[in-house]
């Protein structure tokens, strides 16, 4: 538990460069290509592809199931912060029903402790309207990742669509 306070704490002193970077330069990104270096990084960057291949199923259950059971999610499209296993799996229903399919723009990897990691950045999800039509939502991310059991889990998840691209939409 003392790892988790510890963890969530730095969560905040860390990824407030990063929104400031994508706040001030937000179509400029890293190359996502640079596989991470070492072996935990590796590890710890396959969790964002496990949960977009289960978001790809459809099935909400599925993407439930790699949350924690006291997981918080605050979702890219929901004003709505969701803080039970019910909640999460409400917002997917919803969700899902896009056939989201998200790509990883820019990331920072970082342990913050031995069974806690973050993986924070900014990706693209293309979604699916019911008339067919897709649109792409740029949105700033943060995942905390804590080792439940010997199961990477997600015990926070934040994503917040990029205030650029929805002033331009408004614009329009």
């Amino acid at each position: 538990m003392k790892s988790r306070t510890a963890a969530l704490a730095l969560l905040f002193a860390l990824s407030a460069p990063l929104a400031q970077a994508a706040v001030t330069a937000p179509y400029v990104y890293l190359d996502v290509a640079q596989a991470p270096v070492n072996v935990k990084d590796r590890e710890i960057a396959g969790l964002f592809d496990r949960w977009n291949t289960a978001l790809q199923t459809g099935d909400a259950k599925s993407v439930v199931e790699l949350y924690a059971p006291d997981a918080v999610l605050q979702p890219t499209v929901s004003n709505q912060v969701r803080t039970t296993p019910d909640q999460i799996r409400d917002y997917f229903d919803h969700f899902l029903a896009l056939k989201p399919v998200g790509q990883i723009n820019y990331r920072e990897i970082r342990q913050l402790g031995s069974n806690v990691a973050m993986d924070s950045g900014v990706y693209t999800f293309t979604l699916t309207e019911a008339n067919g039509g897709k649109r792409q939502v740029q949105a700033r991310y943060t995942f905390v990742y804590e080792q439940v059991e010997g199961q990477w889990k997600i015990l926070n998840h934040h994503s917040s669509a990029m205030p650029e691209v929805q002033v331009r939409h408004a614009r329009q």
